[in-house]
């Protein structure tokens, strides 16, 4: 019987067959390619790379963009307390506007910002501003004073100026980019038209290599687009051996401004 039952299995098929069913492709028209080609030179944005060191500090002046102290504050600010951990938070990045070589519209009207961090939180990750991190930002230098560590004063970071290196036009991941263009182009198997485009080249690799701050362009996702509702993307900081900073493994953090407050996001591999 047990063999019987055996050549059943072997031979017989269910009566209907399961069936996979996949959306058809249809291939783009020439006019929908050019849209999503025009689209994409709209949606690129300066970048601007920063190094951290690389020249000689002027280690008394503080009104410059600054890695790891050295900050200025308000007269009566005092360092921030992280509101989760209760700890006091590191001095980690300061950028004087007027510094950049082109002035992103998310830093208009601003002076300076600089930006502090529990570094042993792991909860800054998509928080609010005040819960791992804080975000100040000042419109002009009148009455600055300094504020935290100054130049090579703590161990937990070394104490770097950043130097503004270089400027390209960066082109969003695809994430960013996917529902801008027309379906037949976001859904067709040929994606040279982005992958390959202008905007892409060794080099990009090469600065990003270089430089851990980038100031404007867009967020570099490593594990899908998170953008913050209703909000302006102002700088990245990747993981960094000569800053002493790292974000998980080879991670990244972004920072966003919201119509009323800092928002930051980070990812990694």
């Amino acid at each position: 019987m047990q063999i019987i039952n055996l050549i059943k299995a072997l031979f017989s098929r269910p009566a209907s067959d399961p069936k996979v069913v996949r959306p058809r492709v249809i291939e783009p028209t020439s006019k929908e390619m050019n849209r999503a080609m025009l689209r994409l030179d709209e949606l690129a944005k300066p970048a601007i790379f920063g190094e951290i060191g690389g020249g000689k500090p002027q280690q008394e002046n503080r009104a410059a963009s600054w890695w790891g102290g050295n900050f200025l504050g308000a007269p009566g600010e005092d360092v921030p307390i992280c509101n989760q951990s209760g700890k006091i938070m590191h001095p980690v990045l300061q950028i004087r506007v007027d510094e950049l070589p082109e002035i992103p519209p998310a830093f208009e009207g601003f002076a300076l910002i600089n930006i502090w961090m529990d570094l042993q939180s792991s909860s800054f990750w998509g928080a609010e501003n005040g819960n791992g991190f804080l975000v100040r930002a000042y419109t002009d230098f009148e009455n600055l004073v300094p504020l935290g560590f100054g130049y090579r004063e703590s161990s937990d970071l070394p104490t770097f100026p950043i130097f503004w290196r270089e400027r390209i036009l960066e082109q969003p991941v695809w994430q960013d980019m996917v529902d801008e263009v027309p379906t037949n182009v976001a859904q067709a198997n040929a994606d040279d038209w982005f992958s390959k485009s202008k905007y892409w080249s060794d080099r990009y690799f090469e600065l990003r290599s270089r430089y851990p701050v980038k100031v404007g362009g867009w967020p570099t996702w490593i594990q899908g687009s998170d953008w913050p509702k209703d909000a302006q993307f102002l700088f990245q900081v990747d993981s960094t051996f000569k800053g002493k900073m790292s974000f998980g493994d080879s991670g990244s953090f972004y920072l966003f401004k919201t119509l009323d407050s800092w928002v930051i996001r980070g990812d990694c591999y």
